[in-house]
């Protein structure tokens, strides 16, 4: 297989002042605190959540004693992706099995899975940010039991939100996949393409998430 780095897509989100983020979450804040007038450099402060913009889950956010950012092996953020696409579900629906199944027929092993729920598309719209396609738990467990290398999707969280437990992070996490959450809505262009994720989140030490940049380099044979 072949990689070409020059065609990779962005599947990140920009960050800013005004972003979304998950309700009850640190708004993030970033000020130019020195200017190239002033001081003949521009340099900003940022203050932010862990989890803010497109972001890599660690097992240590809700598996006591799981790993944290810095200790995932860094080959792990290099994977194939595989898109499945269900984004003909209404926004606050759940994805089943059969929605995953459905579409995953070859095995997931070593792989990152991206749902592609079509909430990307409405980035900004508050009314989504309580209200968007999540993975129900049995669909949790699918993936883990298809040994996938972990799991993305294309808005806040894989979390249905509200939930009375986070019993979907902790079945991805506790069994050792990462997650990815609010990439951008150009993944729908790998629906049905070999592609290589690239998303490799901050060196955060003992950190539970942390912002990423996360790539799509189409695979050529």
């Amino acid at each position: 297989m072949q990689y070409r780095f020059e065609m990779a897509v962005d599947l990140s989100v920009p960050l800013s002042n005004d972003m979304p983020v998950y309700p009850g979450d640190p708004s993030p804040l970033f000020r130019r605190v020195k200017t190239l007038e002033n001081d003949g450099v521009n340099i900003t402060s940022m203050t932010l959540g862990s989890h803010t913009g497109t972001h890599l889950d660690a097992p240590l956010h809700f598996i006591e004693g799981g790993r944290s950012v810095d200790r995932i092996p860094v080959g792990s953020f290099a994977a194939e992706g595989t898109v499945v696409d269900v984004s003909r579900l209404e926004a606050g629906s759940g994805v089943t099995v059969e929605d995953l199944g459905g579409q995953l027929k070859s095995s997931c092993e070593g792989r990152v899975i991206i749902v592609y729920t079509g909430c990307s598309e409405r980035w900004g719209d508050s009314s989504l940010n309580s209200n968007y396609t999540y993975l129900t738990d049995e669909a949790a467990e699918f993936l883990v039991g298809s040994r996938a290398r972990g799991v993305g999707i294309d808005f806040l969280s894989v979390e249905k939100f509200g939930a009375a437990q986070p019993s979907v992070h902790r079945t991805l996490l506790g069994a050792g996949l990462f997650i990815i959450e609010s990439l951008n809505s150009r993944v729908k262009e790998f629906i049905g393409r070999r592609f290589l994720l690239v998303a490799a989140p901050l060196r955060l030490a003992n950190g539970d998430a942390a912002p990423c940049r996360a790539l799509a380099v189409p695979i050529t044979d």
